[in-house]
């Protein structure tokens, strides 16, 4: 599960994004820092924060017609949206709670940097942000910071130039320019490391759409606004900009046509194309591999697994037809966007115009806010490390892992009863299942950021050095057994809002942010533990079986550990998210069209059924606690606390922009829909057929 931020701010640099688009993944001391800031007490929130409350909930609505409005009809009446928000919801409440947490940690890191240790986490995370908020610098030093960059793009005179400086682009400046290549873990065997080819990346990572439509269209016409305003921003004549941005728009677009669907590339057995060092070579003979491999650092190896061979295809038709200055003006723009966060504040308004025209807010974050998500992009580790110090207590890990007992107990429990699969496959999915490798809060092992230097004023050389840093890291652990680096995804870090299956390691990681009000309230009934927190945990227990789960077997290992009649059953149930999906309307003429959200559906689905079973399973414990409350049982909060906690004030065009672009459904979609494929949650209302929330049993999923 992953909550994206509803107003983007295209974003840190991350030191795990070298050679990411070829890869395939889905210690410092605190020498006596932070003590003024340890065990700080927990926030109080209430009902406008969706803390579970019946203030929350407007009892005139007849749940069997509008459960969403009788669950939560309270809040959206009474709340209201900032201005500056294009979605609120739980995960920007529960993210305001957290960023003011980590402005206390950065603020006291910032005071101790001058005189803390070199490389202790205080003087990393304080030097690092106290030279990205100084915009007077960054205004005076203008495009300077990345001349020597544009140096190494000019003295490009060949095709062999253009290789070594995409290989020098991705080491350097986490730039993958038209191909990518990188270690992850074999998907033939998760134990050790494989060498993979993969698409370069592009300015959007999400929005693909923008390159898929018309020249027309409003959001393609935004995209070019923005790559015209960046390069006039960065000095390019009136001219010179509208040729580069037109050359920058027609590139991407090749480049993305050339590229699977995004569900497509969830299908891993279409990226599983291992083939001789030879046979990758012929795809895209003008890119001398052996070469790419030697400027990266890589040893050569015997094979590769290049995850869309058409790719590289389309690429070598690309480099045969175009002139070679199309792709050295092109590698400047990618420069200009990769660092442009960390250069002028001038560059601040074509961001703030494209996410505006993409989210319909006409404002970026504030300054602060956006210092620390590059702190957190750059040195996640270093600065999670001195927020658990501060914030995570070992009570909230104890309770977490007493709900993750009964979720798995509750999954061990249900996998017998899905009559639609053999014994066969129900043996191996339990297998599967007693093999999660689960982990809360935080790592056992910090990495070592010791020997980053960060300065206070040079934001760009920052950036560098954590992307340098991070590569060597990946590359240093070639040639031995796969080491994975816990909670230390972007979606994992231990101040990441977020929990996480991870296919390679058969487990999932629910890291420290997560595990507060709202979404985790300690003190709670079990209703609102159990179907708010304890779904979250089960939805990525589902993550685990769901339609990219499954394709891996209890090692980690891509493997069909399925039989083909499963296959054909599983296949047919998952059919039924899309078609809800795709006959449920987002915006006006807006839907999804379900195929790159039914994983995410399904983990829905799974959590909220195995967090009511848990439910069921404590209350057996302890039958002193199942009480109504509020004139509501348990059975009935569970389902009222779920779609409370997924409550959403959103803008129309960030519903659309959700509809088209995103791998995650909106909150508003999740109040209810997973709801309907239980038959528990009509049972507590009374729901029959003819009533507006009733789905038809038969269109009801029954996987997990």
């Amino acid at each position: 599960m992953y909550f994206p931020a509803p107003c983007k701010n295209r974003h840190p640099v991350r030191s795990r994004s070298v050679g990411a688009a070829a890869t395939l993944s889905i210690a410092v001391t605190l020498s006596g820092w932070g003590h003024a800031l340890a065990s700080q007490p927990p926030t109080q929130i209430g009902p406008d924060d969706l803390a579970f409350s019946v203030s929350n909930m407007d009892t005139s609505i007849d749940p069997r017609k509008d459960f969403y409005l009788f669950a939560a009809g309270g809040w959206l009446k009474r709340v209201p949206r900032p201005e500056d928000r294009a979605s609120y919801s739980f995960p920007v409440i529960q993210g305001k709670r957290i960023k003011d947490q980590l402005k206390a940690i950065i603020a006291a890191a910032e005071r101790d940097a001058p005189t803390a240790p070199k490389g202790t986490s205080a003087q990393l995370v304080g030097d690092f942000y106290k030279a990205f908020m100084d915009v007077d610098r960054r205004r005076e030093e203008g495009m300077k910071p990345l001349q020597e960059e544009f140096a190494k793009v000019d003295a490009i005179s060949s095709i062999a130039d253009l290789a070594r400086y995409s290989a020098y682009a991705a080491k350097t400046d986490g730039i993958a320019l038209l191909i990518s290549y990188g270690p992850s873990p074999d998907l033939a065997d998760s134990s050790r490391y494989a060498i993979y080819g993969g698409p370069g990346s592009t300015a959007l990572k999400d929005e693909r759409d923008v390159y898929r439509s018309d020249e027309s269209a409003p959001r393609r016409i935004a995209y070019r606004k923005y790559v015209h305003e960046m390069l006039s921003t960065a000095g390019y004549a009136p001219t010179e900009a509208d040729r580069v941005t037109k050359l920058v728009l027609d590139i991407e677009t090749e480049l993305d046509k050339a590229q699977l669907s995004p569900a497509d590339k969830r299908d891993f057995n279409k990226l599983n194309n291992r083939m001789a060092l030879a046979q990758a070579q012929a795809l895209l003979p003008q890119i001398d591999v052996k070469t790419y491999f030697s400027e990266l650092g890589i040893p050569e190896p015997k094979d590769v697994i290049v995850t869309e061979p058409t790719y590289f295809t389309a690429v070598s038709n690309m480099l045969k037809q175009r002139p070679l200055q199309d792709f050295k003006d092109y590698a400047k723009f990618r420069l200009i966007k990769q660092f442009s966060d960390f250069l002028s504040p001038d560059f601040d308004e074509p961001k703030r115009a494209l996410n505006q025209a993409f989210t319909g807010v006409a404002t970026l974050r504030p300054l602060d806010e956006r210092g620390i998500a590059q702190v957190q992009g750059g040195l996640g580790q270093p600065l999670s490390q001195l927020y658990v110090h501060a914030y995570y207590d070992e009570d909230t890990r104890r309770k977490t892992s007493e709900l993750i007992t009964y979720i798995m107990a509750a999954m061990e429990k249900r996998i017998p009863t899905r009559d639609w699969l053999s014994d066969k496959t129900k043996v191996a999915a339990l297998e599967k299942l007693k093999a999660f490798n689960n982990k809360v809060g935080y790592p056992d092992e910090w990495i070592d950021y010791s020997s980053v230097k960060i300065v206070p004023d040079n934001p760009v050389a920052n950036a560098k050095a954590i992307i340098s840093f991070g590569l060597k890291r990946e590359l240093a652990k070639l040639g031995g057994p796969v080491k994975s680096d816990d909670f230390n995804g972007e979606s994992t870090l231990p101040i990441a809002m977020n929990a996480a299956y991870q296919i390679f390691e058969n487990g999932f990681q629910i890291t420290a942010a997560i595990s507060q009000a709202p979404a985790f309230e300690p003190n709670a009934d079990p209703a609102v533990r159990f179907c708010r927190f304890g779904a979250l945990i089960g939805h990525e227990t589902t993550h685990g079986f769901d339609s990219t789960g499954r394709q891996f077997d209890a090692k980690g290992n891509l493997r069909n550990w399925w039989t083909l009649e499963d296959t054909k059953a599983f296949v047919t149930e998952a059919q039924k998210l899309v078609d809800q999906t795709a006959h449920t309307e987002l915006a006006p003429g807006h839907a999804n069209d379900g195929k790159l959200w039914v994983g995410e559906n399904m983990a829905d689905v799974g959590g909220i059924k195995l967090g009511y079973t848990a439910l069921m399973d404590y209350l057996k414990d302890h039958p002193q606690e199942n009480v109504k409350i509020d004139g509501y049982t348990q059975q009935q909060r569970c389902f009222i606390a779920w779609a409370q906690l997924w409550a959403e004030n959103a803008t129309e065009a960030y519903l659309i922009n959700v509809a088209k672009s995103a791998d995650h459904p909106p909150n508003i979609y999740r109040t209810v829909a997973p709801l309907q494929h239980f038959d528990a949650f009509y049972e507590a209302f009374g729901i029959k057929e003819g009533d507006p929330m009733w789905l038809p049993p038969e269109k009801r999923v029954n996987t997990w």
